[in-house]
């Protein structure tokens, strides 16, 4: 049964500043070394004018993964999130669906909401569901990549709020 996952993100910032962090292909980079990954690539694309973009990282981490797991994957893990944004809503706002492929047999499928805050400040709620297939240890293995995504969201919450405040 695939792993639930929800975690909010907060950004002192509008909307459309934190994306236009977000969809920096430095920022990106920036987020991926700054939680670990030996090695990243990003791209954004933009569909057309004032239409929706897609962010897409590839990383490869260290398997931080239990021992059982690790003989699955090996050493390092190839992460490969893609991230297809709307166009912005009048207020800001937008949605995405997000997908994330790892080397190993799991993936994540969910959602992101950028959503202005009434203070004029800007949350992600990031929402999904991991999925490992494989038997006895699969919960265990989504329970390990929920806790490393919610440090991951974290860093990259700490590194927008760095880049927004220079």
């Amino acid at each position: 049964m695939p792993t639930k996952f929800e975690f909010t993100q907060n950004f002192t910032a509008s909307p459309s500043e934190v994306f236009a962090i977000l969809a920096q292909e430095e920022f990106i980079l920036a987020k991926c070394a700054a939680t670990g990954s030996l090695s990243a690539q990003a791209s954004v694309s933009q569909a057309g004018l004032n239409e929706g973009q897609t962010l897409t990282s590839i990383r490869v981490l260290p398997a931080d993964l239990p021992a059982p797991a690790r003989s699955l994957v090996g050493d390092t893990i190839k992460v490969t999130e893609t991230q297809v944004w709307s166009a912005p809503e009048p207020n800001g706002s937008r949605t995405a669906t997000v997908s994330v492929e790892f080397s190993g047999p799991m993936g994540f499928v969910g959602t992101l909401e950028l959503t202005p805050t009434q203070t004029g400040n800007t949350t992600i709620t990031t929402r999904g569901a991991f999925s490992a297939n494989v038997p006895f240890i699969g919960g265990k293995i989504e329970k390990v990549a929920a806790e490393q995504t919610q440090r991951y969201l974290t860093a990259e919450e700490r590194v927008a709020g760095e880049w927004l405040s220079r």
